[in-house]
């Protein structure tokens, strides 16, 4: 299956910049002009505490970036949030675009660090 949007997104833990983790996100449709759109992501478990879920992807200008969920976005169960997702003039980000973000304990919703990321 083809997917309109497949990126790899490295993510550096910004206490320890050797800690690095890949996930995979994909959207299977992004119509142009749309912008909220829902994607499942996918990568082995380093320091967030998951390997797999759905992503809400957030272009408006008053958000501009993606929540990442541990399982299905409708549970909450948050695990990292990418801060500034988005690619320049609006839309999904591409490959070199970068940014911040946090990750969070799905089960406490607890801060555990902050993080950068990267399309690569």
């Amino acid at each position: 299956m083809a997917f309109d949007f497949n990126v790899d997104v490295r993510l550096t833990d910004d206490s320890d910049s050797s800690s690095v983790q890949f996930i995979n996100m994909t959207i299977e449709s992004a119509p142009p002009g749309v912008d909220q759109l829902t994607g499942e992501w996918r990568g082995a478990s380093v320091f967030v505490p998951s390997d797999s879920g759905e992503f809400d992807w957030d272009g408006r200008p008053d958000s501009q970036g993606a929540l990442v969920f541990d399982g299905p976005s409708a549970d909450g169960r948050v695990v990292v949030g990418l801060n500034d997702f988005v690619a320049p003039g609006g839309g999904l980000p591409s490959t070199g675009a970068t940014g911040g973000g946090t990750v969070v304990d799905p089960n406490s919703s607890q801060f555990l660090g902050d993080i950068t990321w990267e399309i690569t």
